[in-house]
């Protein structure tokens, strides 16, 4: 038994003969198939009822406008992938289907491995995309979380003194040492805030990452770099090391 066989493909065509074809062309690979005819309703039933992985759309010149509904649908629904199986070589209809942004096109004689390849394919790059989606909705989440800790923080005051000789000014998050403004790259700027934040407490290099750069693509040496840069702007090093853990401010 193929690997595929905990997929579940629904085939939307245009009767049972239809959809039947292509049920025995990807019968040898072990899909969960199930067919029903191209209408929205019968659609919206069917991811209910169950629950596929995959749509496909049969597409032909004489009902294309309902294979592009149901292709509408499924693009707004945005949880399925699906493919086109057009029965002819036309690019009007090709360029009526990018409209609807599937995730495959294929157009007759139907090759059963390329079919399956097609799947496949569209099935773990939705995933793929999916997953990354989802983190990145984590990522933003987490950020604005920290920024209203960090832009919050002693609301009822206009300036917040670091030891003798530093002030870290609210309305506009500019570092002055005594009378003199740091010049500060949004970067800096933002690290300086989240630290003074969290005044006294380490903040670990994750949450650095997150809040600075808005992802977590960077690395520890990425927020070292960006530390050295700004303790090289200051007269005496502000921003003290935890080693292994992350950076605070006392």
């Amino acid at each position: 038994m193929n690997t595929s066989s905990t997929l579940k493909v629904l085939i939307v065509g245009e009767d049972e003969s239809n959809s039947a074809s292509f049920k025995y062309l990807l019968d040898a690979y072990g899909y969960d198939l199930f067919s029903i005819q191209k209408r929205v309703v019968a659609l919206e039933n069917a991811l209910s009822h169950y629950a596929p992985d995959l749509v496909i759309i049969t597409l032909d010149t004489e009902t294309s406008e309902d294979s592009f509904s149901i292709g509408n649908f499924l693009h707004k629904f945005g949880a399925l992938p699906f493919i086109y199986l057009s029965n002819q070589a036309n690019d009007s209809l090709l360029f009526k289907a990018q409209k609807t942004n599937p995730h495959g096109y294929h157009v007759q004689p139907f090759d059963p491995v390329n079919l399956h390849t097609s799947i496949e394919c569209a099935f773990h790059c939705f995933k793929k995309t999916e997953t990354y989606n989802t983190t990145m909705q984590q990522l933003r989440s987490e950020y604005e979380q920290l920024r209203k800790k960090a832009f919050n923080v002693q609301a009822n005051s206009s300036k917040i003194k670091l030891c003798d000789c530093y002030q870290f000014k609210l309305q506009n998050y500019s570092l002055f040492y005594q009378n003199d403004e740091i010049k500060m790259t949004k970067k800096e700027r933002a690290l300086i805030t989240l630290l003074i934040a969290q005044l006294g407490t380490i903040v670990d290099f994750e949450q650095i990452i997150r809040f600075v750069w808005g992802s977590n693509y960077q690395t520890h040496n990425d927020v070292r770099t960006l530390v050295w840069r700004l303790n090289q702007k200051v007269p005496i090093p502000l921003i003290q090391n935890a080693m292994g853990i992350g950076y605070y401010i006392e």
